[in-house]
């Protein structure tokens, strides 16, 4: 497409919020490593009555690309009051960040959404991310050949130019380690003395999810997310509404070997959760499970299976960090959880993300012979 005249324009309003919804797989149709996204989900996903994410955005616009009749782009503009109050910040952030690879699009873009900020008083521009940190967050600048897992972003490699050129700084990178769960036997030393201390040690259970209690123990885990987790780079801790949200959206599509707790001497300090891909499921739908794209899914999830998953949270008490304690629940977690992922016929495991500054989390990786195949990246902006 030649590079004509680019109007941004405001998406509201349902059939604008379509328009907005369709815009990556028309600037994506040609790339085999795009896997389509559910409608409804993504529908869901900006609907403050729907995701807890959104619901207190007060302040957010979508913004279209048109050219020559055409959605040729899109991005959002937000400020995330509890980003706002945790930091004691005045910062607003972009994201749904999409376009044709045209600079000028992105320029167009990236300028409507810090304009828009800089309107509502914000000292800082920030992104990408899909409402905050908690979910799909960070620029695809490596690992563009091959699909991205559940929940986390693609992009186009022209992005970080259009991005950077607009005075946009790195605020820090974040890793995805791929795993083939079946490779790296026998383990470093340091894993087998770490696991069989754990074994060891009368005081350390290693314990599945309990059905019968599951947002019992999902309100566990995100009890330890939020103390582990509370010293990294971006960090906003989830609120009751999120966590059950989250919980909800993640069990339909779990499965229950998949979330394992570390505890010492009865107390819950470290656990980890596996789940599938669901983005290898829905690879052919076209972002729809009807008539019968829920026949398919379903059928891939629970008898076929897939053979990606994904690591997406994982946390160790801040207290038990860098402790013989910590480090052999954590190693213990690790090998049954991928010794349970093996079982039910996973091959790969996407561990993500991790920051590029937190050597203990690659450590673990690396550890479990895991490798970083993509790097992500947060930018900022003074405004």
């Amino acid at each position: 497409m030649l590079s004509t005249s680019i109007e941004i324009v405001p998406a509201e309003g349902p059939a604008m919020t379509r328009r907005f919804l369709a815009v990556p797989d028309a600037v994506y149709a040609d790339d085999i490593n795009w896997r389509p996204q559910l409608s409804f989900e993504r529908a869901a996903h900006l609907n403050p009555a729907k995701n807890p994410g959104a619901a207190g955005l007060e302040n957010r616009q979508l913004f279209l690309a048109v050219q020559d009749g055409h959605d040729v782009g899109r991005i959002a503009a937000f400020i995330n009051p509890a980003h706002n109050a945790h930091y004691s910040a005045n910062d607003g952030f972009f994201g749904f960040f999409d376009c044709l690879p045209q600079a000028a699009l992105g320029k167009a873009l990236l300028e409507a959404a810090e304009s828009w900020l800089r309107e509502r008083g914000a000292e800082k521009m920030i992104g990408p991310a899909q409402w905050s940190v908690n979910e799909e967050c960070g620029l695809l600048i490596d690992g563009f050949d091959t699909p991205p897992v559940v929940m986390m972003p693609h992009g186009k490699p022209p992005y970080q130019a259009m991005i950077e050129e607009q005075g946009l700084k790195k605020a820090t990178d974040m890793l995805a380690f791929q795993a083939e769960l079946a490779a790296g036997y026998p383990r470093p030393k340091m894993t087998q003395a770490m696991v069989k201390s754990a074994d060891r040690n009368k005081d350390i259970v290693i314990r599945p999810m309990r059905p019968s209690k599951f947002m019992d123990d999902v309100h566990i885990v995100m009890d330890v997310f939020n103390d582990a987790w509370s010293e990294n780079w971006g960090f906003v801790p989830f609120n009751d509404k999120q966590i059950v949200h989250m919980a909800k959206e993640i069990k339909p599509i779990m499965f229950k070997e998949g979330l394992w707790v570390g505890e010492y001497k009865g107390e819950a300090i470290a656990y980890i959760w596996m789940i599938p891909d669901l983005n290898e499921a829905i690879r052919d739908l076209n972002g729809s499970i009807l008539p019968f794209g829920w026949a398919k899914l379903l059928w891939r999830l629970k008898v076929a299976g897939v053979k990606q998953a994904r690591i997406p949270l994982m946390g160790l008490r801040k207290e038990y960090h860098k402790t013989r304690t910590g480090l052999s629940i954590v190693a213990k977690l690790c090998e049954t959880v991928f010794e349970a992922a093996r079982q039910k016929g996973f091959t790969h495991c996407e561990l993500s993300w991790i920051l590029e500054d937190n050597p203990g989390m690659i450590s673990i990786c690396e550890q479990a012979s895991a490798t970083a195949y993509k790097t992500y990246r947060m930018y900022e902006k003074k405004l």
